[in-house]
């Protein structure tokens, strides 16, 4: 990774983590009805789906050209 995209992508992880936004918001409920140890699977998988969101961006899937 370039070291120019290294300060949007800080900024890009430091808004989603914060903000409760749809999945934070789904993990707040599971956490709240099931427990947090129940609610582990779930934030592996938001984890895991923002992982393939930011490594897709990376290498230039969604560039059309």
């Amino acid at each position: 990774m370039l070291n120019d995209n290294l300060p949007a992508l800080a900024l890009f992880a430091f808004v989603t983590s914060v903000m409760p936004g749809p999945n934070n918001l789904m993990l707040l409920a599971s956490c709240a009805n099931f427990g947090s140890r129940a609610s582990i699977p779930h934030l592996l998988g938001i984890s895991s789906g923002v992982l393939i969101l930011l490594v897709s961006v990376g290498l230039g899937l969604v560039e059309r050209g």
